[in-house]
């Protein structure tokens, strides 16, 4: 039997629980005190290019991945106790059901998020900068309650189970931008960024509970939750007679039809007159929403119990498609669903990120500075980091950056490497990278990544900060 293929049905089983399927950041927190770090004005528009003009390289000029996991493959698959030398999955009756749920965090966390500048242009003056920028932002969320695994795992053992705040949300769209930085006085800097949004997918699957009691060999299954998505060009396939989502209906081109709006609003302040060498800063970015429109909308029908036999019957080897297939097929049979509307519109929120930060350049050595930044992101998931940097500038071409975080997801160490001559910026940095991995390049516990690079063209003498 082969590992990978293992792997990649039971993490497939795993990611459609809820019959259906699936960051953060917007660019590398490490380069937020970088100067010669062209989109740092991303990060706080306060904040401009160093030299007088720069042109992104479409495609390249800055590419964000940012993933994390609570869980990983040693969660779900196992050694078979009847046959040592075969894995098999938690849901095989050879897997302890303790030993299982003890190595299991309170939920099952996946946060899964890619951007990608398309177009950006700079040009700046002597007391103000002026930025342009198009950007494609994908991010997806899950969260799976401890709970549900265990009702998995239950069969028709005696019992009642309440799972609680099950989500899934994946968002995806296209941002224009329009931002300034401009020098008010000697001191203080501060800039803003107005976007427009053209949505290219929403989904979001939400159960605010599920509730299943044993009675007489078969589980009494009540859930409250909703689903809802709108995805230009395709929609979901309904099955209004067993009321279960098939799929997708077959694709065709459409350009968005939902728009948004949002505003980057920042600020600097140099505190020479108090502390040589003490800078301040503060920014809030994303702060708007998306309106869709198009959604298809459904709901379970609460207060009615369905009747389920348990998750039983399932190939758990993983041999061939059935142990995905059944786990999906069965899913279907415990949540039904009613359509409440095939074109309703819905205002949402994006997921607002706050930032403060602190640079203290050393006078003994203008090249070295000790940097804090305090990031906080709202949402459905809040989000809070706190990064502690040393700043190395060696030549007046060269930066690297190290810093150690504390976060939502635990402690992390990170690294940049920017160059930054006339003519060019090249940039690579990370964040977050915590993984262990198997030959198959697959995290086998909890992980974390935060990794950014890209390439940009800077034109011209640099500009007094």
């Amino acid at each position: 039997m082969k590992k990978n293929f293992i792997f990649s049905k039971s993490v497939m089983a795993v990611s459609m629980l809820l019959v259906a399927s699936m960051s953060l950041a917007q660019t590398s927190n490490s380069t937020y005190f970088l100067e010669g770090f062209n989109q740092r004005y991303q990060l706080n528009p306060a904040f401009a290019p160093e030299r007088r003009v720069f042109v992104a390289i479409p495609g390249i000029s800055n590419i964000n991945i940012d993933a994390q996991s609570s869980v990983g493959l040693g969660n779900f698959l196992f050694q078979s106790a009847s046959n040592p030398e075969m894995l098999t999955t938690f849901m095989s009756s050879d897997v302890d059901s303790k030993a299982f749920l003890d190595n299991l965090p309170d939920a099952a966390s996946f946060n899964v998020g890619v951007n990608m500048d398309i177009l950006s242009l700079g040009v700046g003056s002597k007391r103000g900068f002026t930025m342009f920028n198009v950007k494609l932002r994908n991010n997806e969320q899950v969260n799976i309650p401890k709970n549900l695994f265990a009702f998995m795992k239950a069969g028709l053992s005696p019992g009642s189970y309440l799972i609680e705040d099950m989500n899934v949300r994946s968002v995806s769209y296209i941002e224009w931008t329009l931002a300034h930085s401009h020098k008010i006085t000697e001191n203080l800097t501060v800039g803003m960024g107005l976007k427009f949004i053209q949505g290219l997918a929403y989904a979001d699957v939400v159960f605010e509970s599920i509730e299943a009691d044993l009675s007489d060999d078969i589980w009494k299954v009540r859930t409250d939750g909703t689903l809802m998505a709108s995805i230009p060009g395709t929609a979901l396939k309904y099955n209004s007679e067993d009321k279960t989502i098939e799929g997708l209906e077959d694709f065709s081109f459409k350009m968005p039809h939902s728009y948004g709006f949002a505003v980057d609003l920042g600020a600097e302040y140099d505190m020479k007159d108090i502390v040589e060498g003490l800078e301040l800063s503060a920014s809030v970015t994303d702060l708007g929403l998306i309106g869709w429109k198009n959604l298809s909308k459904y709901s379970t029908v609460r207060n009615a119990a369905v009747d389920f036999d348990g998750f039983n019957g399932i190939d758990v080897t993983g041999d061939n498609n059935d142990v995905f297939d059944g786990v999906t097929d069965q899913f279907k049979e415990m949540i039904k669903l009613d359509e409440t509307s095939s074109s309703a519109s819905e205002q949402v929120m994006l997921d607002a990120t706050f930032r403060i930060g602190a640079e203290y350049t050393t006078p003994f050595a203008k090249w070295l500075s000790f940097c804090e930044l305090l990031t906080i992101k709202t949402g459905l998931w809040p989000y809070t980091e706190s990064r502690t940097s040393i700043c190395m500038k060696p030549c007046s071409w060269f930066d690297v950056v190290g810093n150690y975080a504390a976060s939502t997801y635990g402690s992390s160490m990170g690294l940049v490497a920017n160059l930054h001559p006339s003519g060019l910026n090249f940039f690579i940095a990370v964040d977050r990278l915590t993984a262990e991995l198997n030959p198959q390049y697959i995290p086998i516990n909890d992980f974390g990544l935060n990794f950014s690079v890209g390439l940009n063209l800077a034109f011209g003498e640099k500009r007094n900060k």
